[in-house]
């Protein structure tokens, strides 16, 4: 297309004899190396080789630098419009007119299917493309009522037409240079997407902490990267819930390329411990799931207790299941470390607690308050 508008543009100079119809070729000439540049942006974007492992996304972003230079160009061949107006002995200049206004038809067409097809594709560089189009319009626009202003006697209006459509085209020049500069340096990206993406990390009841969060354009790709505390204590816990939260955030927000997410355990400022009791008092029951109490105490990091107390096993009574509900039940308690007399064997609270990530210590004392005395987080 753009080469058809050259060609048309070029025989309307030689038809009516118009400078700025000239000048108006010769930025249409630009437009035909900018769309090859995009074109070749677009088609390197995501290739990968040995040298470039990473891909040559922001390749499409340097197109689009290119494309928004270029509509600099357009204004830098506006402003010589305002400056040196069309001379008098131009021809034909009815005819000029009604094809100029033809020509801008297609145009305007095209560039709202290109711009639609931009975000689809969430591509800059044909977004780029699409707002170069539309910026060709002004222009036209330009030397039609210079053209006509010439054909009514009224030569003034053909250089303050000029100047508004050159705030126009400046403007949409620097958006687009602006954002390419942007991906280019690695800016982050919109303020709404940030929030998208912790909205997803807010679903997720093992995300305890979003430490750092940053996402960036490369080309029409997203990268985001993150450092998440989680409540998983176990390793393969953790892997699993992060590849969550990757495939997540890959489904509800488009165009993410690659999920970089560096997590650790949940900071804790206390250590929670638990042994069954068999009385309210002191005694270590020498049972797990069959004892009447269940004590709790918590340590800070200098080892003192900072608080304790006893519960009530309300699990003692069942038929079948009562170890593994009460395993569950002090999961959910959040405790560390689980004293016992008893040896699970393999039996169903060992993979509660397992699976949980608490360890389980087995005593051989009797009394709970010698135990707390004994045993501490760095013996554990």
């Amino acid at each position: 297309m753009n080469i058809f508008f050259t060609a048309a543009k070029f025989s309307l100079y030689l038809l009516s004899g118009s400078f700025s119809l000239l000048a108006e070729t010769a930025h249409s000439l630009a437009d035909v190396t900018g769309s090859l540049l995009v074109v070749g942006g677009i088609y390197l974007s995501e290739k990968k080789s040995e040298r470039f492992p990473w891909g040559l996304y922001k390749v499409e972003n340097i197109a689009a630098l290119f494309s928004a230079c270029l509509i600099f160009l357009s204004a830098y061949e506006i402003a010589k419009m305002i400056y040196h107006p069309s001379p008098e002995g131009m021809r034909n200049l009815d005819m000029t007119l009604i094809v100029l206004f033809l020509m801008t038809v297609p145009i305007i067409l095209f560039s709202r299917y290109e711009a639609r097809r931009a975000k689809a594709i969430n591509s800059p560089s044909l977004m780029a493309d699409a707002e170069h189009w539309r910026a060709d319009i002004a222009p036209i626009v330009a030397v039609a009522i210079g053209i006509a202003s010439a054909r009514l006697s009224y030569p003034v209006m053909d250089r303050i037409s000029a100047f508004a459509v050159l705030l126009v085209v400046i403007k949409a020049g620097y958006g687009i240079f602006r954002d390419s500069m942007k991906s280019l340096m690695d800016a982050s990206v919109d303020r709404v997407t940030l929030d998208k993406i912790k909205a997803v990390l807010g679903e997720f009841h093992g995300v305890k902490e979003v430490v750092s969060l940053h996402a960036r354009n490369s080309g029409k790709f997203i990268f985001i990267s993150m450092d998440v505390r989680l409540s998983s204590k176990r390793l393969k816990d953790a892997h699993e819930l992060a590849d969550r939260i990757e495939g997540e955030i890959e489904r509800r927000i488009p165009f993410v390329e690659k999920v970089t997410i560096h997590y650790e355990p949940e900071k804790k400022d206390r250590t929670r411990y638990a042994v069954p009791l068999a009385d309210r008092d002191d005694a270590v029951s020498e049972h797990f799931s069959s004892a009447p109490f269940i004590a709790v105490w918590d340590k800070g990091p200098d080892e003192a207790v900072i608080s304790q107390e006893i519960l009530e096993n309300p699990f003692r009574t069942l038929e079948k299941r009562k170890g593994i509900s009460l395993a569950t039940f002090l999961v959910e308690k959040e405790i560390d470390i689980l004293y016992t007399r008893e040896s699970f064997d393999g039996k169903g609270p060992e993979y509660v607690f397992a699976n949980a990530g608490i360890k389980i210590r087995r005593v051989d004392r009797e009394s709970m308050n010698i135990l707390i005395k004994e045993h501490d987080g760095k013996s554990d």
